[in-house]
């Protein structure tokens, strides 16, 4: 073998050698920022159970939905979120609940969830006191 024919053969072999090592590096770094994505997803549902589940805790009311619905949105705006999350609150079209809406970066559409403060018994009529009989 001349020495012409090993330059060029070490040439192909280390040309070879990077394009593998650049194509390995770059699958990789599609694995990693696929993994980031999916914890920011569990992220954004952790924080829709926190959210719902602090709500729940609230005890119940009676009285004003709209004062109720200031409650759930001051409620919701005080939870904190994760790097890679945007939150949006809006009160509902109806304006008897409030809209959470959840960004995750890097993603389409964005994860949102309606709570109404009558139906999560935060408010309503008052309770009628007295017995069971009728008047």
């Amino acid at each position: 073998m001349s020495l012409l024919e090993l330059l060029i053969g070490s040439t192909v072999f280390a040309a070879s050698a990077a394009a593998s090592l650049q194509l390995w590096a770059l699958a990789g770094a599609a694995a990693v920022a696929e993994e980031r994505q999916q914890q920011r997803m569990e992220q954004a549902e952790a924080a829709l159970l926190r959210a719902e589940t602090a709500l729940r805790r609230l005890g119940p009311g009676a009285g004003d939905c709209t004062t109720a619905a200031g409650q759930v949105l001051q409620l919701l705006s005080a939870d904190p979120l994760a790097p890679g999350l945007v939150r949006h609150l809006e009160t509902s079209a109806s304006g008897d609940g409030v809209v959470l809406r959840l960004a995750v970066e890097g993603e389409a559409t964005a994860r949102q969830r309606l709570y109404v403060p009558a139906v999560l018994g935060l408010c309503g009529p008052a309770p009628q006191g007295g017995g069971h009989g009728s008047p």
